[in-house]
């Protein structure tokens, strides 16, 4: 080669270069987040959010990766901003004391230039704040939806905004423009495009690709510019027509400063008349839209269907060139596909020359490579023509030829997938996969950072307070099993929970998430616990505490394709769950959407020792740092625990429990007398059957076959019931400390509490305010424990779970009080809410004359009926029946699931006859029924006082009335309004007004 054509080469390298550096020169590359140290943690660790932003940017070869820096409040952040300087600032809405606008304005004035984008922790703060629309500096306020995905679109729309008009113009980058003007939806949507795009750009990496080709692929993806108007939808569009690759649109959204429901055909006709071969779609909840968009040639989506992501997504793959090449012949018949360019070779080889006419005739390849940043290769091809050879056999050879060159330019090998391989199993905590933890494993992966950064563990040093060894299948392999096995219609279908609990069953796992658990359980012999993890799942305002199914499994046989057969099982069964009845009509009053949802899974050893065919903890439970019912002479924020001996299915499903304060444990909220002792003590535990067989069925129900009931004799037996029980002596009337007398056993934690076997209330005092300062909020941690087996061991306590409380601290938005009892169907001086529940006219209630103990199954099935047919007529109801809503035990309340109570807008529960209900605050039911904002009373006819007008009830003229419950209606609303400061609730009459009520100061 001459010098001049060596001069030229390295010419030509130098130009790539520049132009591989100029492209996205404008990088968030110092980020200041506002926010608590929990919902920092969550943006950072689950997704692994700095490590994919470190990897992208060390994969861009820029000269300094991202620095993500933490503000706890408005005040901080702005003594941030005032002596360093950063790319782009994201605020939560809870920014302290501080007013989130005020705050904006502030930084404004610090820099004028700086971004600012807000994200709102749910839809009804955001509602609250009313920030909906662009900020004064141009960026947009978010609404967060469990999936960290949106913190990372947020980052990027801001870069895409920033750097479209250089690199369209240097290096024909694409974009794709989406007009769309409400929050939730383009929270939803742009998380989603920006993954496709991502994934969109990874997938020709795996062709093996050199390094420069990466830089190139990674900084030249296709742009995502959002319009929230017409006007602005319309200026984006003109400005980049040429680089237009396709176009989504709302129906409705402002266009000259209001609302026009014509906004979007509009601007489909506009795209249409300047760019006719641009790709359209049309997402709309008004039907009537689909034919005329149609009209237009673009295509339509009812934002109401249950597969709108997914619709969004074929069209990005189908329509805008990120699905699989598609071989046509000139008929438009289908006769081959290739999804990258070794496949895309070797199809020019192999199908019929008059489809690679066909084709070349059209730029197909050109058009293609282009979309998937293949510039230097579509340039290449884009000029020349098929008339430019002389025999049809010719393009092949040199299409062939050209992506041969172009291949082995790019080769250098194949980006490694992660791998579970280095798990130890005897510690430690591990993602198997890629994708979101979940808000269950983002919990865990925060308590063992805490635990292992703050060395909290060296407080108790006769304690070891540990995360149980964990691995989590991230939400990856989720996405693959619902893709792979086509579950997606059914799972949002109208399937029963057996039905799609067997379809999930005989779903395949992938292989890739096959080969990763035989790793796991290479390594792993003890029992493990097979949990949920959704996305949503125990994020603030919305925990989804026990929403999900969890499987125990013994992982004891000998065959080890059998362990992986019934741990393949388990998992499904979780994912299954993601579908059924409950978890949708939580969803649904929530404000989600059930394709939203994605499930993670962790898999965790069981905390406990085997006693023969049984495995169980000392104890466990679940431990509260608010108490939403203190004792006198406590505070809210002394907590609450409710412990069991066992496992602590027992609590969180409502049972029969010892309920304490950490602070004040020599204090138990019940045992007052012998009477309440025997009434309110566990009397029994649960434990693992560890000889159980693997389960043959699928039935959801049968869920929990392997967790069964043992008295405490067998406790007695195996040596845990000395520390944690009691005697009651009929003789003497009085209950015992200790097991040394005859007489019937109780479950107390006397030994515990008193006796100081175990510092239990110490250390979950302790772990309450860590976890608390931690989240910036009130916080719910689920327990085992256990004591230590020898002389030199040290007691154990496994953390199972940790998550924000919601409910705490009522704001008093009003103030209850001269109610009359007489116009009044309920009061209560024990009621959960703030302010006024509005729009209620109908009540069910299960009358005292029919109530049966033994019939709560039948009640519960009759109320989700009646509960159905409120839902579909949209007419929230107020909720009134004898013991504990929601409990596992029979006996204790009526046994409802959520999907049976889930348009009940005011919950009323009433002592039995003979038993005063006490509400179950470490229940998933209670946690659930706080933090959707159900105002809850609680009627107890003894100490705690209340009314409940059951005759004026019976007099009323049934709607529908079965067997044993009622249904009334009435002309006009109930007054109903819970003053959260006090506690005091009522229920008016219809027709009454409560004469006290008073807006709160």
């Amino acid at each position: 080669m001459g010098d001049r054509a060596i001069e030229a080469v390295v010419r030509r390298r130098e130009r790539k270069a520049v132009e591989l550096e100029s492209l996205m020169s404008w990088r968030a590359q110092r980020i200041l987040i506002v926010s608590s140290l929990y919902d920092a943690f969550t943006f950072q660790e689950d997704g692994s959010l700095v490590e994919r932003l470190f990897s992208e940017y060390l994969e861009l070869n820029l000269r300094t990766v991202p620095i993500v820096q933490r503000a706890s409040a408005a005040r901080e952040a702005l003594e941030v901003l005032g002596r360093e300087r950063f790319d782009l600032v994201i605020s939560m809405l809870r920014v302290g004391d501080a007013d989130v606008r005020e705050l904006v304005r502030s930084i404004r004035g610090i820099d004028p230039e700086i971004p600012v984008m807000l994200l709102a922790a749910n839809p009804r703060e955001l509602a609250a704040v009313d920030l909906a629309g662009p900020l004064d500096g141009g960026e947009r306020v978010f609404v967060w939806n469990g999936d960290v995905r949106l913190f990372l679109a947020m980052i990027k729309s801001c870069e895409d905004r920033m750097n479209v008009e250089h690199d369209s113009q240097v290096a024909d980058v694409p974009s794709l423009i989406l007009v769309e003007d409400n929050v939730r939806f383009y929270s939803a949507y742009l998380p989603m495009l920006y993954t496709e795009l991502l994934e969109h750009s990874h997938a020709l990496m795996a062709d093996g690709l050199n390094h420069m080709q990466r830089l190139l692929r990674m900084r030249a993806r296709p742009k995502i510019l959002l319009a929230t108007t017409f006007e602005e939808g319309e200026r984006l569009f003109r400005r980049y027509r040429d680089h237009v690759m396709g176009v989504i649109v709302d129906a409705s959204f402002p266009r000259g400063g209001r609302i026009d429901d014509d906004a979007g055909i509009e601007f489909a006709r506009l795209v249409r008349a300047e760019a006719p071969d641009r790709p359209i779609l049309m997402q709309s909840s008004v039907p009537e839209n689909a034919a005329r968009i149609g009209e237009l040639g673009g295509l339509f989506v009812n934002k109401t269907s249950p597969t709108l992501l997914l619709e969004l997504r074929r069209f990005l793959r189908e329509q805008c060139g990120f699905a699989d090449f598609v071989f046509r012949l000139p008929d438009g018949a289908m006769i081959a596909t290739a999804n990258d360019l070794r496949t895309l070779q070797e199809r020019i080889a192999e199908v019929p020359v008059e489809s690679i006419l066909y084709h070349g005739a059209r730029n197909d390849f050109s058009t293609w490579l282009m979309n998937r940043t293949e510039f230097e290769l579509a340039r290449d091809l884009r000029p020349q023509r098929v008339g430019d050879f002389a025999a049809p056999e010719d393009l092949r050879r040199h299409l062939i030829a050209a992506l041969e060159r172009h291949r082995e330019r790019s080769r250098a090998g194949v980006v490694a997938e992660f791998s579970s391989a280095t798990f130890e199993g005897t510690s430690g905590f591990a993602r198997i996969g890629v994708g979101s933890l979940g808000g269950k494993g983002r919990g865990l992966a925060f308590v063992h950072s805490l635990l292992r950064d703050y060395e909290i563990g060296e407080r108790f040093p006769d304690v070891e307070i540990f995360v149980p060894p964990t691995a989590v299948l991230a939400a990856g392999a989720f996405d693959r099993f619902m893709a792979g096995n086509r579950l997606t219609e059914v799972a949002l279908g109208e399937a029963s929970d057996d039905e799609i609990a067997g379809r999930f069953a005989a779903a395949a796992l992938p292989e890739e998430t096959l080969r990763a658990l035989r790793t796991f359980l290479a390594r792993v012999r003890y029992p493990l616990a097979v949990r949920s993890s959704s996305l949503l799942e125990d994020g603030s305002h919305q925990p989804f505490a026990g929403v999900y199914q969890t499987c125990m499994i013994p992982n004891n046989e000998g065959d080890p394709e059998a362990r992986l057969e019934r741990l393949s099982a388990a998992i499904k069964r979780v994912y299954a769950s993601t579908y059924f009845a409950a978890p949708k009509a939580y969803l649904a009053a929530t404000g989600n959407r059930p394709e939203e949802e994605k499930m993670a899974i962790v898999i965790q050893q069981l905390v406990g020792r085997r006693y023969g065919d049984h495995l169980y903890p000392l104890v466990a439970g679940v431990a509260r740092s608010y108490n939403f019912y203190p004792m006198p002479g406590m505070r809210s924020e002394d907590g609450v625990a409710s412990v069991v001996l066992g496992l602590g299915k027992a609590v969180v499903d409502g049972g029969r429990c010892v309920r304490f304060s950490p602070s004040q444990p020599d204090r138990p909220y019940q045992f007052a007398t012998p009477e309440e002792s025997l009434r309110t003590a566990p009397s029994a535990l649960l434990a693992l059957d560890m000889s159980a067989e693997p389960w043959t069925r699928c039935a959801a129900a049968e869920i929990d076959s392997n967790i069964v009931e043992l008295d405490l004799e067998a406790a007695e037996r195996h040596g845990t019931l000395h520390a944690v029980g009691s005697v009651y002596d009929p003789d003497s009337h009085a209950v015992y400390d200790g097991i040394s007398r005859p007489g019937p056993r109780l479950v107390t934690l006397a030994g515990v509490l008193k006796g100081g076997a175990f510092p239990l209330a110490e250390v979950l005092s302790f772990l309450l305010d860590v976890g608390s300062a931690a989240f910036s909020c009130p916080v719910e941690i689920e327990f085992a424990a256990d004591l230590r087996a020898k002389r030199g061991e040290k007691h154990q306590l496994g953390f199972l779970q940790i998550r924000p409380m919601v409910g705490g601290g009522a704001a008093g938005k009003v103030r209850v009080d001269g109610a009359s009892a007489e116009d009044a169907v309920c009061l209560s001086h024990l009621a959960l809410g703030d302010g006024r529940v509005g729009g209620v006219a109908d009540l069910v209630y299960v009358p005292a004359a029919t109530f049966d103990r033994g019939k709560t199954v039948q009640i519960a099935h009759e109320i989700g009926t009646l509960n159905g047919q409120l839902v579909a007529e949209r007419r929230p109801y107020a909720l009134i029946g004898p013991g504990r809503w929601g409990s596992a035990d029979r006996w204790l309340g009526i046994p409802v699931s959520w999907a049976q109570i889930s348009g009940a807008a005011c919950i009323v529960e009433t002592d039995m006859h003979d038993i005063k209900v006490e509400p179950s605050q470490g229940s998933h039911f209670f946690q659930n029924m706080t933090s959707l904002g159900i105002a809850y009373f609680t009627v107890n006819f003894g100490g705690a006082g209340g009314h409940l007008d059951m005759p004026w009830l019976d007099a009323q003229p049934a709607r529908t009335e079965t067997p044993f419950v009622r249904h009334l209606r009435f002309d006009s609303p109930l007054e109903i309004a819970v003053d959260g400061r006090s506690k005091a609730g009522v229920v008016m009459k219809p027709g009454h007004r409560l004469g006290g009520y008073v807006p709160a100061k």
